[in-house]
């Protein structure tokens, strides 16, 4: 299917968004991410340090790519949805990343600025061109609530055999085990194996980028629920050497990806 110019402005706006999936066992799951175009067809392009969360999306029969959180966004955005085949690309030296997405991540990511802003600092931080690149084959777009101001949550249910069934929800009400559910667009609930996903980011730097997930099986708008996150909502700042481990460790993991081909633990 080809992607209407309207979906593709709509994701070319977005500075984040969320990528669902399901497993090969039909579990259904959720990350957000920075969305990019790989010429019109949608795609992420994950450093090879989250290599082992790339390849789970690859493998899945199903995915799909939502734009809903209104902040930071260009013109032409609006809120999206659009499912297909996850496919991916192993860009391990950087050359696609380098010439069809690199303006993009950088425009939406800040703190990649830090890393890949200059030819002097690709050259310093050379790892983390690299990229697997997941680009998805769209059969379906539809829309979706706006989560205004990032208020309410992404929704992925398993509805079936291979169905990935994606909304954007608001809690009417916890109690008992369970939440009761409201689609911002109207939608209709799916039933079956479901995952909320909730994240919050630091603006405009999105320096920190924290998600959350609740589990269980959604029934008639309302989740049973069997995982619960411990926490919900921003994680704290960080300090100066907080910063420096963090991006230590990301180069440490890249380049062991890149080694071995593997994700680092």
């Amino acid at each position: 299917m080809d992607v209407d110019s309207d979906t593709r402005h709509a994701i070319r706006a977005a500075t984040v968004g969320e990528l669902a999936w399901l497993d090969g066992s039909g579990r259904p799951h959720a990350h957000p991410v920075t969305p990019l175009l790989l010429g019109d067809q949608p795609a992420v392009a994950f450093p090879y340090a989250q290599a082992a969360l790339a390849r789970r999306v690859a493998a899945a029969p199903v995915a799909a790519l939502v734009a809903s959180d209104d902040r930071l966004t260009g013109r032409g955005w609006r809120p999206v949805a659009v499912t297909g085949r996850p496919r991916l690309i192993e860009d391990r030296d950087g050359t696609l990343f380098a010439t069809e997405l690199l303006t993009q991540e950088l425009r939406k990511y800040p703190p990649a600025r830090a890393l890949i802003d200059s030819p002097l600092l690709r050259r310093e931080h050379w790892w983390y061109l690299p990229r697997l690149v997941l680009v998805l084959d769209v059969v379906a777009a539809a829309p979706v609530g706006v989560r205004a101001g990032g208020a309410g949550e992404v929704l992925a249910v398993a509805a079936g055999d291979q169905c990935l069934h994606v909304d954007t929800v608001r809690r009417l009400g916890d109690g008992n085990g369970t939440i009761r559910l409201a689609s911002l667009a109207g939608r209709s609930p799916a039933t079956g194996p479901a995952v909320l996903l909730g994240h919050d980011f630091s603006a405009p730097d999105l320096e920190r980028w924290t998600p959350w997930t609740t589990r269980g099986r959604l029934a008639g708008a309302r989740l049973t629920v069997e995982e619960a996150p411990a926490r919900t909502g921003l994680a704290p700042p960080l300090g100066l050497w907080q910063r420096l481990t963090r991006q230590r460790r990301l180069a440490r993991d890249c380049r062991d990806a890149l080694d071995t081909g593997a994700a680092a633990p």
